[in-house]
C-alpha cells in the first residue's frame, strides 16, 4: 500500500495553493488589461469626438470671420455712399443758395386753384 506521510501531504495541498493563487493572479491580469483595454478604446473615442468638435468650431470660427469682413467691407461701402450721398446734398444746396440769392423769388402761388 502506499501512505503518504504528513510532509508529502503538505507539499500536495501547497502545489494545489500555488496552482489556485497562479490562476487567481492570472484571471486579476486579464481582468486588469481587459478594464485599461476599455479604458484606452474609450480614449480614444473621446479624442476623435473633440477632434469632430474641434473641426467644426474652427470652420464655423472661419464662416464668422469671412462673415464678419465681409459686413465690415459692407459697412464701409454704407459709409462712404452716405458720405459721397450728404456731399452731393451739401453741393446742390449751396447751388440752390447761390441761385436764390442771384435770382428774386418768384411771386407765382405755391398752389393753383381748381376750377
Amino acid at each position: 500500500m502506499f501512505t503518504l506521510t504528513p510532509l508529502e501531504i503538505l507539499y500536495v495541498v501547497l502545489a494545489f495553493c500555488v496552482l489556485w493563487f497562479t490562476a487567481a493572479v492570472f484571471w486579476f491580469l486579464w481582468q486588469l488589461a481587459r478594464i485599461l483595454k476599455n479604458v484606452n478604446d474609450t480614449l480614444s473615442e473621446a479624442r476623435e469626438q473633440i477632434h469632430k468638435i474641434e473641426k467644426a468650431l474652427t470652420g464655423i470660427r472661419e464662416k464668422f470671420d469671412r462673415a464678419s469682413s465681409l459686413v465690415g467691407l459692407g459697412a464701409n461701402t454704407a459709409v462712404k455712399a452716405v458720405e459721397y450721398a450728404l456731399e452731393k446734398k451739401k453741393e446742390m444746396m449751396e447751388k440752390r443758395m447761390e441761385q436764390d440769392m442771384k435770382e428774386p423769388p418768384s411771386r407765382k402761388p405755391a398752389f393753383k386753384k381748381k376750377k
